[in-house]
């Protein structure tokens, strides 16, 4: 785990947004009542922090303006980046990328096999699938930290149970319903963590941080924070650590979300 240059503490109340299937409505657009209420919740002295499962080159463009210079947790925790720096990593060990690679190698030859080191993803085979990738000999890029180890299943996902029984003690696989694919992070990478680091430099604790998510990459941080939401579309293992559910991404969950915390304060 490596840490970088300090931020300046934020104002008001920390809000810790997920983007797919959160704040981002089903054609990656962010609505105008969310972009609205985001605004009302910066003016009336409160922050945001995006927070999400997608790699650093994928963020800005789903962005709106209101939160172009937002700080970013990325890769599920694994990396923190503000102002275009990154300031927090927290990957894989070479040597357990290694262990799980030998692991697909002799057991699982057919699978589709994918590092994401420094912003870019590597294949070992070519796939049909959204956004660029780099066809390689993974071996040759496993001497240094990688953010994620991926497993895609064009179809439907193989039998999960040897992977998942031989990954080494410092990682952990996340697996979600909403797809098929599973990702293999650091056992201590989650959000949460990513978050937690940046609390620490500025004084402030999860009772100051808001966070609202949908899916098992948000359960830590959801649970962890003085109010964790859930929008309706999320999993089951969300909603059930979720202090309350707003309406799902595509009728505004988040933009009701934050009115309702903005009309709490109001009342205080």
């Amino acid at each position: 785990m490596t840490h970088d240059a300090h931020l300046p503490p934020p104002a008001g109340k920390i809000l810790v947004l997920d983007l797919d299937d959160t704040l981002l409505c089903a054609d990656k657009s962010v609505s105008t009542a969310a972009r609205a209420a985001l605004l009302r919740w910066q003016e009336a002295g409160h922050t945001v922090i995006v927070a999400t499962g997608r790699p650093p080159r994928s963020v800005g463009a789903v962005l709106p303006p209101e939160l172009a210079s937002a700080i970013r947790i990325v890769y599920n925790g694994a990396r923190i980046v503000a102002d275009g720096r990154t300031i927090f990593r927290n990957e894989l060990a070479p040597d357990d990328v290694r262990t799980i690679l030998h692991w697909a190698d002799t057991c699982a030859p057919h699978w589709c096999v994918g590092l994401e080191i420094e912003d870019e993803l590597f294949l070992n085979r070519a796939i049909s699938k959204s956004g660029h990738y780099t066809v390689a000999n993974l071996w040759e890029k496993c001497d240094q930290p990688a953010a994620k180890v991926l497993f895609l299943f064009p179809e439907e996902r193989d039998d999960l149970a040897p992977l998942l029984a031989m990954l080494p003690p410092a990682t952990r696989a996340l697996i979600s319903p909403k797809f098929s694919l599973v990702q293999v992070c650091g056992a201590q990478t989650n959000k949460a963590t990513a978050l937690h680091h940046l609390l620490q430099q500025w004084g402030r604790s999860f009772a100051d941080v808001v966070a609202i998510g949908d899916d098992v990459n948000d359960i830590e941080l959801v649970a962890q924070a003085g109010i964790g939401i859930a929008v309706a579309n999320g999993v089951p293992e969300l909603l059930a650590v979720a202090d309350w559910i707003t309406p799902a991404n595509d009728a505004d969950g988040v933009a009701l979300a934050i009115d309702r915390l903005l009309a709490a304060q109001e009342s205080v």
